[in-house]
C-alpha cells in the first residue's frame, strides 16, 4: 500500500517564525517557485533550500486579500497585514509574463520607536518646536524614511495637542491618540491622490500634516502653500542628498514660476534630513548615516532664493559655528572613525566619493 501524499508547507507560520527570529533584516522576498530570500544589512540571504509553491503562497495571499487573484490581473496589491509583534507592509505582484506570483515584505514595529533611538541627533527635535513650515526626510528606498516621520510624529503626539492628518500610501504605522487627533488617509482607500488629499487636509482644520511623498507638481505646490499658510509640514522625497531634495522640489515649477516657489521655500523651510542605512562592520546591525540643512534664522534662504548661489550651500554645511547643519562626508568619517562601518560601506554610501577618499586617507 502506498502513502504517497504531499503535506502543503505552513508559509505563514514561516514568515512569523522569521519575523520573531530576532535576526535584523528589514524585507522577505516570497517568490513562487524559488526559496524564501530576506534582505539583511549585508544584502539578501536565501533561508533554506526548498521552492515556495504557490499553493503554499495561498493562505498568506488570501490573508493579505481575499480577492487578490482578480485585483492582482490590474495592478499589484499595497496591504498591512498585522501580527501580535510587527505590521507588514505587503506588495503582491505578477511577473514572468503572469506565469508567477510574488510576495513583497516591508517589517515594521507596531509602534513608532523613540526619536532618540533612531541614530538621528537629539537636536533634531528642535525641528519640531516650530509651529509652520516645511520638514523634508529624503534618502534612497529602505533608507529608513517612513520610520524617521512616524517618530517625529509620535514625538509631536506626546508633546503637542494638535490636529495631524497623514496622507499615506499605504498606511505603514497605526498611530494612536495621545496629546493630538490623528486623522491617518491612506490613498486611495480615503483619498484618490496625496495632492487631492493634502488640499481635502487643508480644510480639515489640520495644525500638522505629513505627505507620504512628494512625487508631483500639485503635491509640491500644495505642500508649499501650506508651509506657508501656517501648518507644520513634514514629507519625503527620494533623493541622493539634502541639497537635491531643494532642486527636486523646486524642480517640479516651471521656469517662470520658480522664482516665486523658491522664495515661498526660503521663507518657510525649516529643514531637510537625508539618511541613509549602512551595514555595521560586522553586518549585524544598521546604522543611519544622516545629513542636515538647518534653516535657523533663514540661514540658508539666500542659497535657495538665487540658484546660483545654491553651490555655497555645501561650504554652508561644512562650517564648524553651524554644528547644527551637516555634511554626509563628516558623518562617514566620523562613523569609520568609531569603527562603526568599514571605509567600503561608507565610500558606497557617499555622494562625492573622491572628498570621502581624501578625508579617509587623511584619517590614517
Amino acid at each position: 500500500m502506498s502513502n504517497d501524499f504531499s503535506v502543503s508547507r505552513d508559509l505563514l507560520y514561516e514568515i512569523i517564525s522569521l519575523v520573531n527570529s530576532g535576526q535584523t533584516f528589514s524585507d522577505i522576498h516570497v517568490e513562487q517557485d524559488a526559496p524564501l530570500m530576506i534582505k539583511t544589512p549585508r544584502g539578501w540571504q536565501q533561508i533554506g533550500h526548498e521552492p515556495v509553491t504557490l499553493e503554499d503562497m495561498l493562505p498568506v495571499l488570501k490573508g493579505i486579500d481575499q480577492d487578490w487573484e482578480d485585483k492582482i490581473v490590474d495592478s499589484a496589491i499595497d496591504r498591512p497585514f498585522v501580527l501580535t509583534e510587527c505590521r507588514l507592509r505587503c506588495n503582491v505582484y505578477r511577473m514572468s509574463c503572469g506565469e508567477k506570483v510574488t510576495i513583497s515584505i516591508r517589517r515594521l514595529p507596531l509602534q513608532p520607536i523613540a526619536l532618540e533611538k533612531t541614530g538621528l541627533p537629539t537636536y533634531v527635535k528642535t525641528m519640531l518646536e516650530a509651529n509652520k513650515g516645511i520638514i523634508l526626510v529624503t534618502g534612497p528606498t529602505g533608507s529608513g524614511k517612513t520610520t524617521t516621520i512616524a517618530s517625529m510624529l509620535d514625538y509631536l503626539n506626546a508633546n503637542r495637542s494638535a490636529h495631524i492628518v497623514t496622507i499615506e500610501e499605504p498606511i505603514e504605522y497605526q498611530l494612536q491618540r495621545r496629546q493630538s487627533i490623528i486623522s491617518q488617509k491612506e490613498v486611495p482607500t480615503d483619498t484618490a491622490s496625496f495632492s487631492t488629499g493634502l488640499r481635502e487636509a487643508l480644510r480639515q482644520k489640520p495644525d500638522i500634516l505629513m505627505v507620504g511623498e512628494i512625487r508631483d507638481f500639485d503635491t509640491a505646490d500644495t505642500v508649499l502653500h501650506a508651509g506657508e499658510s501656517g501648518h507644520l509640514v513634514l514629507a519625503t522625497m527620494h533623493t541622493n542628498s539634502a541639497m537635491s531634495a531643494i532642486t527636486k522640489l523646486l524642480g517640479f515649477f516651471s521656469a517662470e514660476q520658480r522664482t516665486q516657489r523658491a522664495a515661498t521655500l526660503a521663507h518657510s523651510l525649516i529643514g531637510v534630513i537625508y539618511q541613509s542605512l549602512l551595514p555595521t562592520e560586522s553586518g549585524d546591525e544598521f546604522v543611519l548615516a544622516s545629513e542636515m540643512i538647518f534653516n535657523n534664522n533663514q540661514q540658508v534662504a539666500p542659497f535657495i532664493v538665487d540658484p546660483s548661489k545654491m553651490h555655497l550651500m555645501a561650504d554652508f554645511m561644512k562650517r564648524k559655528e553651524d554644528n547644527m547643519s551637516r555634511n554626509l562626508n563628516e558623518v562617514l568619517a566620523q562613523l569609520v572613525a568609531k569603527k562603526a562601518i568599514g571605509p567600503k560601506d561608507a565610500m558606497r554610501a557617499a555622494y562625492n566619493r573622491l572628498e570621502l577618499h581624501d578625508m579617509l586617507n587623511s584619517m590614517r
